[in-house]
């Protein structure tokens, strides 16, 4: 049987350099049995972080296909305190990853994974500050196989983020209403914080925000906790980290609020995604859900009980324990007010915004399917062998899946984006010997290819430089440097309809430029790419005037 390495000696080291000294020289029990936890904890988000970053070298030969990454990438270029789409922090976490690491596939999903490493210890955390020790690494086994933890979380991108952050915001709210002292004090600054750093990820941490409000509301500790002063210096401290994002939205017009209002809804309530969404707690956690429901029997039951106490243990996974649950309504809070939004026809429903939704769900199942229950130890130690049979199980169908997209053609897998900027790079110094290429516009966001593949100095523009929304954070003395405008074409056989080569000329001739298009075709070939398909590529030129 496999399991987690005892507790290592250095942590036991440091410990007795913080602690006071242990009567007889001995170590208890209770702090063995924490040690071995929180080397427990390490030691299960490597594997998983480790697990997937293989995974994801092995299936996926390009970024995500909607180019999402890559618009990180360049919007992370400038560090501004906001883009015309999203707030700035995970575009931030990109720029600061990238300075260290190098611009790799491989290194992006290293960030996806080490920022899921990141929620799930904060779900660690959030079992802790809810006294169930117990619950805190089979809480986390769970999450690792549900699908916004595992596969989905491959993309970063700004619902990707909330993963991270919504957890630390439960952790710092639960020790702010229950610590006292200094500590209570240095944990409602950290609530602000985090509350903060969650809506510079997305503004649809509001709902999450306005969960945690609510649950505080219905909470005895939690009304208490209002008539001290600590939710008021968790406010004080959460306006004065967005003031700056705050001051960048005024100045430019308020444009990142502008495009949230141009996504609503506005033919009424979509049926179909608030059907999506509503299930989608099903649909992304069912594998944990039916686990967690399957191990967690009261009592030693043969196959047929287990099989029969199946579906009730199901429904009861999902019950509150009376109004003043707070974690069941920390739990589900975001995903009922996101329903509510979605009925009132307010917003159009997003199914990638129930990714961070159910960081709560596997602790709250535990919660209700071991009250009562004495040997769940041996449960969890089954849990544990279930968890690593599911490491193994992707890990081996990794390399018959990536060879079913080689086969199948699948227009990701071919995509040539390294090749294309390496091609298109060698074009520019061939043509302009003497000019260094400074920037770069065209189709955004997949035109950052040439930076993130080619040369990270490259400053990436969404359009053309002098137009919305490049102005927003505009290229400095744009005119007087040497750009390049890419449009990429698709398949040759199949090509992409678009009218960006169009668009690009048009620009071109009214700045006075020749605006001569350079076509060029790539295509990947390797033991992963047995067929032969070609990408096309069509650029211009753009030189500054001479005197």
């Amino acid at each position: 049987m496999l399991c987690w390495p005892a507790a290592p000696t250095p942590i036991i080291f440091l410990h007795t350099l913080t602690s006071p000294p242990l009567k007889n020289n001995s170590l208890p029990s209770d702090f063995l049995k924490k040690t071995g936890a929180l080397y427990g904890i390490w030691t299960l988000l490597g594997l998983h972080v480790l697990v997937w970053v293989l995974v994801r070298g092995v299936t996926d030969s390009n970024l995500d296909h909607y180019a999402d990454m890559l618009e990180n990438y360049a919007w992370g270029q400038n560090l501004a305190w906001g883009s015309t789409k999203h707030p700035p922090l995970f575009a931030w976490v990109t720029r600061l990853w990238f300075d260290v690491f190098p611009t790799l596939d491989t290194a992006y999903y290293l960030l996806s994974y080490v920022n899921v490493g990141i929620g799930l210890l904060g779900v660690y955390r959030l079992a802790l500050a809810l006294r169930r020790p117990d619950l805190a690494l089979p809480c986390v086994m769970l999450l690792c196989m549900a699908f916004p933890y595992s596969n989905l979380a491959a993309k970063f991108n700004a619902n990707a983020i909330l993963l991270s952050l919504w957890p630390w915001v439960a952790v710092a709210w639960h020790h702010s209403v229950r610590n006292t002292g200094r500590s209570g004090w240095l944990w409602s600054v950290a609530l602000g914080l985090f509350s903060a750093l969650a809506i510079l990820g997305k503004y649809y941490s509001g709902v999450f925000l306005l969960g945690v409000f609510l649950a505080a509301l219905v909470s005895h500790a939690g009304r208490r906790w209002f008539f001290t002063l600590k939710p008021w210096l968790a406010l004080l401290v959460f306006v004065l980290c967005l003031l700056p994002h705050f001051q960048w939205l005024r100045l430019h017009d308020y444009v990142t609020l502008r495009y949230v209002g141009e996504q609503g809804s506005h033919d009424g309530t979509d049926w179909t995604q608030l059907y999506k969404f509503a299930i989608a707690p099903v649909a992304y956690w069912l594998i944990p859900w039916l686990l967690c429901a399957w191990l967690y029997a009261p009592g030693q039951p043969d196959v047929l009980e287990r099989l029969r106490g199946w579906p009730l243990r199901l429904v009861r996974s999902w019950y509150p324990q009376g109004w003043d649950d707070s974690l069941f309504w920390l739990a589900m809070f975001p995903w009922f007010i996101t329903l509510a939004f979605g009925v009132s026809g307010f917003v159009a429903l997003s199914l990638p915004w129930a990714i961070p939704v159910g960081f709560g769900f596997t602790l709250l199942w535990l919660r209700n399917l071991t009250a009562g229950q004495a040997g769940t130890a041996a449960i969890t130690t089954r849990l544990r062998n279930w968890f690593l049979a599911w490491c193994l199980l992707v890990v081996l169908v990794s390399p018959f899946y990536a060879w079913s997209l080689a086969s199948d053609g699948s227009y990701r897998h071919y995509m040539p984006r390294r090749e294309a900027a390496s091609e298109l790079l060698k074009g520019w110094h061939a043509r302009h010997p003497d000019r260094p290429l400074q920037w770069v516009g065209g189709a955004w966001a997949e035109n950052a290819l040439l930076a993130f593949y080619g040369d990270p100095s490259l400053q990436v523009v969404p359009g053309v430089p002098d137009q919305f929304p490049a102005t927003v954070n505009p290229v400095l003395n744009w005119a007087g440097q040497g750009g390049l405008l890419l449009c990429p074409m698709g398949e040759v056989d199949k090509p992409t309809p678009t009218n960006c080569p169009q668009q690009m000329q048009t620009w071109l001739q009214a700045h006075g430029q020749l605006a001569e298009p350079i076509r060029i075709t790539v295509e990947r070939q390797d033991f992963w790419f047995p067929k032969r398909i070609p990408f096309a590529y069509i650029s211009f030129d753009y030189l500054p005037i001479r005197p």
